[in-house]
């Protein structure tokens, strides 16, 4: 999927370009960052997001004296960790944001800015710190999402477990493109960022399903029904 995409938006940059159009007027500029409403969802997704974060690293704690918090394996809160610090933590913002130099939409010609529109692969001077390229809002979203799945899939209850997951991923992707509704990200940094999480994600679940340990009752992800 990262591969296709990457190939979608470098055969065709300018669709990021017309997707953020969608929420732009030259009267209002990006109007709906007006709207109270959505300034509330955004800030219930942050709370939510930092929430899950504290949630997992307590859990990871707490295993560290052979307990278990909510009867979940160690192993599965040090995973949630895992993805929160290198995902949102070390590749978006001290990586990627900090040095890739990509102008945000509210910020390029386009959008009544005064920067260049750049593509998402591209390396660009156009920003020294903070930048578009990922978004962070939208990695920290996929973690949580990632984090409401990995702990639903402990909950006896299929229904209960969908309903909840559900409502998790639901968050999770309004408050994503929210960035992109309000001007701060193109949808090609919402897409990449929860695309890079996802990878790492991927790569923290081989290698904690195989630890023992202290930390570890192995997570059944893949037995459970």
């Amino acid at each position: 999927m990262t591969a296709v995409f990457q190939a979608l938006f470098a055969s065709v940059p300018s669709f990021d370009l017309w997707v953020s159009s969608l929420f732009w007027t030259a009267e209002g500029g990006f109007h709906f960052t007006s709207l109270d409403s959505l300034k509330q969802l955004r800030a219930i997704g942050y709370h939510a997001f930092t929430a899950m974060a504290v949630l997992a690293l307590i859990g990871a704690l707490v295993a560290l004296k052979q307990l278990k918090l909510l009867t979940i394996p160690g192993s599965v809160w040090l995973f949630i960790v895992g993805v929160y610090v290198f995902g949102p933590g070390l590749l978006v913002h001290s990586i990627l944001k900090a040095h890739w130099g990509r102008a945000r939409p509210a910020q390029v010609l386009e959008f009544g800015g005064d920067l260049l529109f750049s593509p998402p692969f591209e390396i660009a001077a156009q920003c020294t710190a903070n930048c578009s390229f990922v978004s962070g809002e939208a990695a920290g979203a996929t973690a949580f999402a990632i984090a409401a799945y990995s702990l639903t899939r402990f909950v006896s209850s299929p229904a209960l477990r969908r309903t909840l997951f559900g409502l998790a991923l639901c968050l999770a992707v309004s408050c994503a493109f929210l960035r992109v509704v309000f001007g701060g990200h193109f949808l090609s940094d919402v897409i990449f960022s929860a695309l890079f999480v996802s990878l790492i994600a991927v790569g923290l679940s081989f290698f904690l399903s195989d630890r023992t340990g202290a930390l570890t009752s192995r997570p059944k992800w893949t037995t459970q029904k």
